[in-house]
């Protein structure tokens, strides 16, 4: 499998999700007390997923989303 660069501006906020189940995230330095909303949805999804049970409710909610599409 070949490695992928991703450009990350300065405000960007990234999760990378590993094959192994593991994940590292990339968020930026806040000095302040404005922070983006990219910032703030990224650090929550990073929470979430150390949370087994938020895990759980996304991976079913993402089912029940795709079900209902493929009824459609």
């Amino acid at each position: 499998m070949t490695s992928v660069n991703l450009n990350l501006s300065p405000w960007d906020a990234a999760i990378i999700l590993k094959e192994d189940g593991s994940f590292e995230a990339s968020l930026p330095q806040i000095q302040g007390e404005f922070i983006p909303e990219n910032v703030k949805l990224g650090a929550a999804l990073a929470y979430a997923l150390r949370n087994e049970n938020l895990c759980t409710l996304i991976r079913e909610n993402f089912e029940q989303e795709c079900a209902a599409i493929a009824r459609d």
